[in-house]
């Protein structure tokens, strides 16, 4: 067999020959210790450590234990402080009239187990001022257990009836509650889809007229524009959209000179600018040719003298 040539690397190696003894005994004795850490590695275990703290209290936060920890613990000292007298045992309320026990508790929304300190007055005040009745409201804390509520209320002005449904209003229109007219019976009663918006304007004109508005029934607001006078009668006054006090004037002019008030007269036209019309009734019509021509009256919008026109039930004038 023919020798194979040796590598360059094969050359170097080292090649043992034979064998021999480095360490003749062993050691006697072995001794253990700690490995003394530098100070970065403190810094590592330090670093480490507010990393698992931080994670903890974000899963925390985020889980909402923190949050019911804090209530729990809120809660636990007002109920402390509750038992040593400082929760609310009484409620003077002053200026009350027309809004109800029930509306003004639920509104205030304190009770026995309320920590006074803890009340939030001005949420209670924007509560009870959310009430109908009561137009501004305030809330004191008087310690150790009492609140005290002042209230303003709203004027009732008129009786308002719209859709088979009555119900009482401030000057403002603001519907204050649904009430029947018997509730309020010395209110003015007024109709229709505006009246109780419209209503202040419309009796403050009225004012000067005491014979005319002792002698109403109601007022009915037409078309959200003008107003129809209803007396108890059964007289109808229709009004003009604009230049109603001159219209009024006409009017006590013709009650003064006529006495139209006290006849048997179905409606009363006031719209039309130059002439006031008069329409019986049935039961009148037959002698509706007996009346005898008023002076001229001055009409709703130019203050001249005009005659009246009176016209039959059966269209004849």
């Amino acid at each position: 067999m023919a020798n194979r040539a040796a590598s360059p690397y094969e050359r170097q190696l080292p090649v043992p020959q034979g064998r021999r003894s480095v360490a003749t005994k062993g050691p006697r004795q072995i001794q253990l210790g700690r490995t003394r850490r530098g100070p970065l590695g403190a810094k590592w275990q330090l670093l480490c450590a507010a990393f698992v703290a931080s994670a903890v209290l974000y899963g925390a936060i985020v889980g909402g234990q923190i949050e019911k920890i804090f209530n729990a613990t809120v809660t636990g000292a007002e109920r402390a402080a509750v038992a040593m007298g400082f929760g609310v045992k009484r409620v003077v309320v002053e200026g009350q009239k027309n809004a109800t026990d029930y509306a003004i508790t639920t509104a205030l929304g304190a009770g026995p187990e309320t920590f006074m300190l803890g009340f939030d007055t001005d949420a209670a005040k924007d509560r009870l001022e959310a009430v109908p009745w009561i137009r501004h409201a305030r809330v004191m804390r008087l310690l150790p257990s009492t609140l005290q509520v002042e209230i303003e209320e709203r004027d009732p002005y008129a009786i308002w009836q719209n859709k088979r449904q009555t119900f009482v209003v401030d000057s403002e229109g603001v519907v204050l509650a649904p009430a029947l007219p018997q509730a309020f019976p010395h209110l003015p009663l007024v109709v229709g889809e505006g009246a109780g918006k419209h209503a202040a304007a419309l009796y403050q004109t009225l004012e000067p007229y005491k014979d005319l508005r002792s002698r109403m029934l109601a007022a009915l607001r037409v078309g959200d524009r003008r107003w129809t006078l209803k007396l108890r009668t059964g007289t109808e006054i229709m009004l003009p959209d604009g230049n109603i006090e001159m219209a009024l004037d006409a009017l006590q002019k013709l009650e003064r000179e006529r006495g139209v008030f006290q006849q048997d007269i179905a409606a009363i036209d006031m719209r039309l600018l130059d002439r006031v019309t008069l329409r019986l009734r049935e039961t009148t019509a037959a002698s509706a040719q007996d009346v005898t021509t008023p002076a001229g009256v001055p009409t709703s919008a130019t203050g001249t003298i005009n005659q009246p026109v009176i016209h039959q039930p059966n269209g004849r004038t």
